[in-house]
């Protein structure tokens, strides 16, 4: 079994935070979401069994494909709620770290597709 882990954020907050207040810390599971019409391969992070958001979109390919060959994606958070500096329609995220776990081959393929973030540039925080 091989680690990997990348910087990233938690999408969505501004749909979730009546069900979800962010702690740094906090550990979820990743999981495929097979029954999203917007995006198939969406990858939802839960808590409890509720979804609390969702990985950007821009990664979800990569990672719904890691979950689907049986491999494990888990997400810390790691900061507080901040607007979104890269998409247009604005939206708050959650600062994480997923921790991607398999097979070495698997990793290697990932870390082709997911690579390490640069420092984030100014986000306003709320």
């Amino acid at each position: 079994m091989e680690v990997c882990e990348r910087n990233s954020c938690v999408r969505g907050y501004h749909i979730y935070k009546d069900i979800w207040n962010a702690g740094i810390g906090e550990e979820f599971q990743c999981e495929r979401e097979l029954d999203n019409r917007r995006d198939q391969y969406a990858v939802a992070i839960k808590k409890d069994g509720t979804i609390i958001g969702h990985l950007p979109r821009t990664i979800s390919r990569a990672c719904s494909l890691f979950l689907r060959r049986g491999n494990e994606i888990k997400c810390r958070v790691t900061g507080h709620r901040r607007y979104s500096v890269d998409l247009p329609q604005g939206g708050l995220e959650i600062p994480c770290v997923l921790r991607f776990e398999g097979k070495a081959k698997e990793i290697s393929k990932l870390k082709k597709f997911v690579k390490p973030e640069l420092p984030m540039q100014a986000a306003k925080s709320t």
